[in-house]
């Protein structure tokens, strides 16, 4: 097996309890959120704690194993890789650039759809190029929405850390096509644009990323997103995205902080509207000025705060917020030798082409929207020599009208049906099946409900328009993919980011990294 294979990092006491009793920052959670802020507040030269219920660091990006073969749970690809992106200006400011191998990914996706099949490729002008041959009678509304989505994304990368529309407001001039579509679906603006269903479906195929179809997904967030992406590339990180966590946790004991797992904090502690620190399970109080909530927000006010200690404003405007969908998840491993098929790393399978009816079926709890992953193209050293993992991925309600011990079985084997469609011979080779529920990422993770994006993607719950990472309540941060920017991986990296840039009072991100020792910027 390969060197590369995660080794969980050993330092922190050997991962017992914390060692002080009070510190200058706390964060709660673990995952790339959590732990991407613990690190760079110690590299800032603050003493961090970071506690993890559970064994291991990373969240969703905490990878397991199955016998001989390592899964990722729910982070298949990561872009912002390319020298001077985004996670490599992080990680070379942390000074942990060295500690994983990221595996670039080419081609981009490949999607299927009833009748129909596209493999599309990296590059904004390959992008529409693709596109525009399957469907040239709309050439000019092909390129008009993707250029569009070109301004959107330029916009973005102006904008200060954490603004507000109210901000934005202020700089109109600047962000005229942000504010112009802040409250417009993916559909809407295809709509303008674009005359041919079929092609609105196929251009939309990334809404499967943020968890939501594309007639209530944020039109702002997947634009960024796409292009981000066209330009800048996606990778596999070799050995499991483990080793993409493991490189934060070293970045943050190197630095003087502390990770300890298998210990729960039950309160967060507040005192005359300041926070004070944690209590863990134990009983014992952690003091800190400073504490960040990497868990689910509705979790961290109504259980770890209380909510007594909120605005009525604050409050209502959660309790107006929908959350997203969760997921089923099967885990399989087979002798089918995917190296013979021409597709890419990520493969979307939607079983209708309309949006809403897609929508409707999903939200009944039926099998119609999900994506495939084959990690091991890239990496075989996840699996023994001749075998080839799949995990499956299909957007779930959290109630589907019975209880899932009944219903698991059967979701499973419809799921290993729709793989077979696709690539004839898997279930032949199987060699491994593993099915998780929408209950078992509610446990894994306690976001309510299993919601796998946190709060759901729509025009009036994505970006600015999301809690952002400073709340009412002196002293506490939120990050992750309940907070801004939102979620997806680079999201909630970037979130932790922002988070430690805020808290510390920098409003500039270069400012920060150069506070940091590194004079590099960042390009978004």
């Amino acid at each position: 097996m390969s060197s590369e294979r995660p080794v969980e990092q050993t330092a922190s006491a050997e991962r017992g309890g914390p060692q002080q009793e009070s510190y200058d920052a706390v964060v709660v959670g673990s995952g790339l959120g959590g732990i991407s802020a613990g690190a760079f507040l110690a590299k800032a030269g603050k003493h961090v704690l970071v506690v993890e219920r559970l064994d291991g660091p990373g969240g969703y990006a905490h990878s397991f194993q199955r016998g001989p073969y390592l899964f990722d749970p729910a982070v298949h690809a990561v872009g912002q890789g390319k020298p001077g992106a985004m996670l490599d200006t992080w990680l070379r400011a942390l000074g942990v650039r060295d500690r994983l191998t990221l595996i670039p990914l080419d081609p981009f996706y490949t999607v299927v759809l009833p009748g129909f099949r596209l493999t599309v490729p990296f590059g904004v002008e390959e992008f529409v190029a693709t596109h525009v041959r399957q469907f040239p009678q709309e050439e000019a509304g092909i390129r008009a929405f993707v250029q569009l989505c070109e301004q959107v994304k330029n916009e973005w990368e102006q904008m200060r850390p954490g603004s507000s529309l109210e901000e934005l407001g202020r700089a109109a001039a600047n962000f005229a096509t942000v504010l112009k579509y802040r409250t417009a679906t993916v559909a809407e603006v295809m709509d303008e644009f674009l005359k041919d269903d079929r092609v609105k479906a196929v251009l939309g195929t990334l809404w499967g990323y943020q968890g939501t179809t594309p007639d209530r997904l944020s039109f702002i967030t997947y634009a960024g997103m796409v292009i981000s992406l066209l330009e800048g590339g996606q990778n596999y990180c070799k050995g499991s995205f483990q080793n993409l966590v493991n490189a934060f946790v070293a970045a943050l004991e190197e630095n003087g902080g502390e990770l300890v797992v298998r210990q729960k904090v039950t309160r967060i502690m507040v005192e005359d509207g300041h926070v004070t620190g944690v209590t863990l399970a134990d009983g014992r109080q952690i003091r800190a000025p400073l504490v960040i909530s990497n868990a689910d927000a509705t979790q961290t006010f109504e259980e770890l705060v209380g909510v007594e200690q909120l605005p009525e404003t604050y409050l209502r405007r959660m309790k107006r917020m929908s959350i997203a969908w969760s997921a089923f998840l099967v885990y399989s491993a087979t002798t089918l030798d995917f190296n013979q098929f021409d597709i890419a790393h990520e493969v979307f399978l939607y079983k209708h082409w309309d949006y809403k009816e897609l929508y409707q079926r999903i939200d009944q709890g039926e099998v119609a929207g999900m994506a495939f992953t084959m990690p091991t193209r890239e990496d075989p050293d996840l699996a023994p020599a001749g075998e080839h993992l799949v995990t499956a991925v299909a957007l779930m309600p959290y109630d589907v009208g019975k209880p899932w011990a009944e219903v698991k079985d059967r979701y499973v084997e419809q799921i290993l049906d729709e793989i077979e469609a696709v690539f004839p011979g898997y279930r032949a080779g199987l060699t491994f099946v593993e099915g998780a529920t929408p209950l078992a990422m509610e446990r894994y993770s306690l976001n309510r409900q299993g919601a796998m994006y946190g709060w759901e993607n729509t025009a009036f719950q994505s970006h600015s328009r999301r809690p952002g990472n400073r709340t009412p309540i002196e002293g506490l941060y939120l990050t992750g993919a309940w907070a801004q920017p939102g979620s997806g991986t680079v999201n909630v990296m970037q979130s932790g980011f922002q988070t430690a840039l805020i808290a510390l009072g920098y409003t500039d991100q270069d400012e920060f990294l150069r506070s940091l020792g590194y004079n590099g910027a960042t390009s978004t």
